[in-house]
């Protein structure tokens, strides 16, 4: 059914949550589009839930038999009406044309992906290459707050668009990385697709400015943890996506970086951190895509 399904997983930030909303309900867009709330929250958020009684293009799960965001991003799509999936986060601000400049191209039947413009909010947003993704550091860049419209590498999970029926034939977001703040979930979706032989293209008109909340969401604080979620998750890209010299170059600077916070957290400990989450991300980047049947 042509319109498009917004999926917002969301995690403790009702303020943040009901001005994303005030933005999306007063979106200018010719064809019809839905928002769903992937709430998983201890307990669902009454104030939104008042908030959106009388919406009838909103739908709102709590949801307590999983906990992560692959898995938000799944159900989502899984429950999704439209033809079209627009992802974002629940701390975002947009203009009125947001679905309509994601949509002139989603149509497009070679483009796979839809990245739109972010603009982080306390960030000093540098960086010159849009959505290049570094082969020999399996190092993903941003610049997406730079104006652009071209084909890239990869999109940034608080602002992308993608069609039901590729996420259906490639199993959605992978769950094998839901650990800590599921680091690089949208660019092993966003890879595959480009194995599939899609093009991911970048349209900056299509703009969001991140707001980055300080609390709630899915962020790990722990060094411990941050650590491990990064090297297992970046891990897998590597084993699952690089070959040749560039694995062995992708390795080793995974490495320098596992260096650089010893050296700054003063952590002997975080190199059997490293080991472990190395061995763990490696057997995981060797298994299928994990893609729960949340409608079963």
């Amino acid at each position: 059914m042509t319109g498009i399904s917004i999926i917002i997983p969301t995690l403790n930030r009702t303020t943040f949550l009901k001005d994303t909303l005030d933005d999306l309900f007063v979106q200018e867009f010719e064809h019809p589009y839905e928002i769903l709330i992937v709430d998983q929250s201890a307990n669902p958020d009454k104030v939104i839930l008042k908030y959106i009684e009388n919406k009838l293009n909103v739908r709102y799960y709590h949801i307590t038999q999983f906990r992560g965001l692959p898995e938000a991003r799944n159900f989502g799509w899984q429950n999704a009406l439209y033809d079209y999936v627009l992802y974002v986060d629940d701390d975002i601000q947009c203009e009125p044309n947001l679905l309509s400049e994601h949509y002139k191209y989603l149509t497009d039947p070679k483009i796979g992906i839809v990245a739109g413009g972010i603009t982080e909010k306390n960030n000093p947003n540098k960086g010159t290459k849009i959505g290049v993704f570094e082969k020999f550091k399996a190092n993903p860049l941003t610049g997406f707050h730079k104006k652009g419209k071209l084909e890239v590498d990869h999109a940034k999970g608080c602002n992308y668009s993608t069609k039901k029926s590729i996420l259906k034939d490639l199993k959605g977001t992978d769950q094998n990385l839901t650990k800590g703040a599921a680091l690089y979930e949208e660019l092993d979706y966003c890879l595959r697709v480009k194995k599939a032989g899609y093009k991911i293209f970048f349209n900056s008109e299509a703009h969001v400015i991140h707001l980055a909340a300080a609390t709630g969401g899915c962020r790990v604080e722990e060094i411990d943890k941050y650590l491990y979620s990064l090297v297992r998750n970046r891990s897998l890209i590597i084993e699952r996506h690089i070959t040749g010299f560039n694995k062995i170059t992708a390795e080793l600077y995974l490495f320098k970086l596992l260096l650089a916070y010893v050296w700054s957290y003063k952590k002997a400990s975080l190199f059997k951190v490293y080991r472990n989450a190395r061995k763990e991300g490696k057997k995981a980047g060797k298994q299928s895509v994990k893609c729960t049947n949340w409608n079963e």
